[in-house]
């Protein structure tokens, strides 16, 4: 049977009696053996805590933080850092932006400038700070730290993205997990899916041999929490792009593509029905969205029936639309779409 960790009162117990045995009799209430049985206990008792911890930190499945990432590099696998988002943005005005310039958004979010801005006022732009939260979409606003002679304070952005927060131990685990129960083969699918996921900001990914004809490769993915339905910018296909390219075998012909996003609305009736319930609705369809879509591959309504008796504040509800498992064609993925109320 599996070592089950005595208690603080056992131990007490347990070294209580081998003094009384050593001492030949009972022991007196008051007697100092009392109190080095529990200063003895307090101690062993951490020690067994932190056996305990060490034993967790053996096994992938339970390691964490430090631990985790040795276990890891041992497969060369190694915890994604935070990326910067990257993007660009318009200039008004008749004077030049020099690199290093520095912008920001309302809410404080920094960026500097990475290119000189061209005639027509265009430049490149690259959050200082790392991390998701130097996503923004397109049309924002930023006003520069600094007056640039002859450039309006105020200029719109495009889509910035690509911005990633440093990697967590349960997305780290699920890659060291996915290379030990796949080992490397020099270009199968499982590699195509593991290289692709050593991108900071990659969450799932796909592969599909021969999809373009011989030779070919196709390699679909999505950056779940980087925007509103996962499906990836142009800056994160072309970092997997550029990063398998470095791996893979040369002889192969590789395209990496974004997904096509296909939005899963849906008609309830619910009972009770009020703002929050909605919410924790939304939420676990979502969940439950991302755990079962792939490109080209269906999401069951009795997925989507399981994800609103999840709510335990639903009593009663009927799913009106759909009406049955919902498809995704060839290179389309589903995401959440849509919740209407009737």
């Amino acid at each position: 049977m599996p070592f089950q960790r005595p208690t603080l009162t056992q131990i007490v117990d347990r070294i209580r009696s081998d003094a009384e045995s050593r001492y030949g009799q009972r022991v007196p209430r008051r007697s100092l053996i009392n109190v080095f049985s529990l200063v003895c206990a307090g101690a062993v008792h951490s020690l067994y805590g932190y056996i305990e911890f060490v034993s967790r930190q053996i096994f992938a499945v339970s390691a964490e933080g430090a631990y985790l990432e040795r276990r890891a590099s041992e497969y060369g696998i190694y915890r994604r850092k935070a990326t910067s988002a990257e993007g660009t943005i318009t200039f008004s005005g008749t004077g030049t932006v020099p690199i290093g310039t520095v912008l920001q958004t309302a809410d404080d979010i920094q960026y500097e400038t990475t290119s000189v801005s061209d005639a027509n006022g265009a430049a490149s732009i690259q959050a200082i700070e790392a991390g998701a939260s130097g996503n923004i979409p397109a049309g924002t606003i930023l006003s520069l730290a600094s007056p640039v002679v002859g450039i309006e304070n105020e200029a719109v952005s495009e889509a910035v993205s690509g911005g990633s927060d440093i990697e967590d131990d349960e997305s780290l685990r699920s890659r060291l997990l996915y290379r030990m129960r796949n080992p490397p083969k020099a270009g199968t699918k499982t590699d195509y899916v593991a290289w692709a996921q050593e991108v900071p900001g990659v969450t799932r990914a796909w592969c599909y041999p021969l999809e373009l004809g011989p030779g070919h490769v196709t390699v679909r993915f999505m950056t779940d929490g980087a925007t509103d339905d996962g499906i990836p910018s142009e800056v994160m296909v072309e970092r997997v792009q550029e990063h398998i390219e470095t791996l893979m075998p040369v002889t192969t012909i590789l395209t990496v593509v974004a997904p096509v996003a296909k939005s899963l609305d849906m008609t309830l009736d619910i009972l009770p029905d009020n703002p929050e319930i909605r919410t924790k609705i939304a939420s676990a369809v979502r969940q439950i969205i991302q755990i079962e879509a792939e490109p080209a591959t269906k999401v069951l309504l009795t997925s989507l029936n399981r994800a609103v008796a999840s709510v335990e504040e639903v009593t009663s509800f009927r799913i009106l639309s759909p009406t049955d498992d919902v498809e995704a064609a060839t290179g389309e993925i589903l995401v959440p779409g849509t919740i209407s109320y009737e």
